[in-house]
Formats: structure tokens, C-alpha cells, sequence
């Protein structure tokens, strides 16, 4: 059992910390996780993802083609369409990405990430829809793992809202 996860956007955007929350789901499920960031130079609104492996067994934490990539804007799309597995899932932020895939052996789930996360209560939840459908794609880590793990994490004024834009990433298309 291995699982392979790209998530890449723009700074700010909670790439890393939606990278970091599966990690910790999975951790706790006695997997081994490895989480490998990367930031560009920029303070805010510059480049960044996170490659995640999560598996039974300690492997290499180089991801050439993932199972599942998440893009949450159009320079991502770019970079990372390519690098889908066949028969994995591309996951787009639709509210920012306008293209449209040309591969036929890959499965596109197109989700306008801001405006559900405006309709549940704030927009700034934007990033805990894309979890949600992320976590959708997954065997490993369940909605509830990653309820937890939110609920751990984040101050208690936020975890309502988020909570609910988790469960509206989740369930989108279902």
C-alpha cells in the first residue's frame, strides 16, 4: 500500500498545511509519512507545494508521477498535469483554473474551491474544501481522520466553519 500526493498552489493558499494535515491523519494510523515542502523565495503569493508519500513501508520520498495532485492555480495546472499517474485524479481549484486537460487516462474532478468555501461561512476555508476532496480520493485517511486532525490543529473559533468546508470538498459531486 503506498499513496503518492501533490499539492501545489500559491503561497498562502495552505498547500503545505493541507500537505502536513494528511500526514498527521496517516501518522496516526501507524503509517509511515514523509512531507517534503517547497517554498518560493516570495514572502506571500509566491510558489508552493508539498510532495507526500504515505505507505507501510519506508521508501523514497521522490515522487516521479502521483496518484492524486491537487492544483489550486493555473501555473500549477501547468506544472503538474503531467505528472498524474494514469488512472489517478487531478483535483483543480476551478474558482482560478480556466484549462482544461487533454488526457483521457487520468480522472479530472474540477471544484470551484472558493465559492463553496463562501457559501459554508469563509471564503479563507477555501483550502479546507480542496482537503475534503483530496481525502475523497484516498483509501488511507477517511473524513473523520481528517476532521480530527483539523479539530487538533486549528484555533476552536475556526473549526466549525472548516469542518464544514472539509465536509463540502468531501462530498462535492457525490
Amino acid at each position: 500500500m503506498k499513496n503518492e500526493l501533490i499539492f501545489s498552489g500559491i503561497g498562502g493558499q495552505g498547500t503545505i498545511l493541507m500537505g502536513k494535515m494528511v500526514c498527521t491523519a496517516a501518522s496516526k494510523k501507524g503509517l509511515n509519512v514523509t512531507l517534503s515542502p517547497a517554498y518560493g523565495q516570495e514572502k506571500r503569493g509566491g510558489r508552493a507545494s508539498c510532495q507526500v508519500v504515505i505507505s507501510e513501508e519506508i521508501g523514497s520520498p521522490v515522487i516521479s508521477l502521483a496518484d492524486t495532485i491537487l492544483v489550486m492555480d493555473e501555473k500549477s495546472f501547468d506544472d503538474y498535469e503531467s505528472k498524474v499517474k494514469p488512472g489517478g485524479t487531478l483535483i483543480v481549484n476551478s474558482s482560478m483554473v480556466d484549462r482544461k486537460t487533454t488526457r483521457t487516462d487520468i480522472k479530472v474532478v474540477e471544484i470551484p474551491f472558493t465559492e463553496i468555501a463562501t457559501e459554508v461561512g469563509s471564503a479563507r476555508s477555501a483550502n479546507m474544501v480542496a482537503l475534503g476532496a483530496v481525502v475523497s480520493t484516498l483509501h488511507i485517511v477517511t473524513l473523520e481522520d481528517a476532521k480530527e486532525v483539523l479539530a487538533a490543529k486549528m484555533k476552536p473559533a475556526l473549526v466549525e466553519v472548516n469542518t464544514k468546508a472539509l465536509e463540502a470538498g468531501y462530498n462535492f459531486g457525490k
